[in-house]
């Protein structure tokens, strides 16, 4: 039978062991609680910047239809314009 003394010397030695493993542990939780933080506020405001590029992306497709439909009454005015300078010219032709 092992005597008090190592008993108790191997105790001590754990319980050193442990209190530096649990020393260790604590620094390593406490920078991965940090990196955590980080890695949030990186989260957001890659979850802001979605937002923003999808408000973007509305208001493009907006601008775009908008800008189709004008295209259309421009094209539409344009023709109407050939039609009328046409008909001048027929009318033009036909009187003389």
């Amino acid at each position: 039978m092992a005597s008090f003394e190592s008993l108790y010397n191997k105790i001590e030695y754990n319980v050193k062991a442990a209190a530096l493993r649990m020393a260790e542990l604590r620094k390593e939780n406490e920078m991965l609680r940090g990196e955590v933080e980080l890695l949030r506020q990186q989260q957001q405001g890659l979850k802001k910047q979605l937002a923003d590029m999808e408000e973007k992306i509305k208001l493009t497709i907006i601008t775009k239809t908008i800008l189709d439909k004008e295209d259309k009454k421009e094209t539409k005015r344009q023709i109407q314009d050939w039609v009328r300078e046409i008909d001048n010219c027929i009318t033009l032709l036909t009187s003389k």
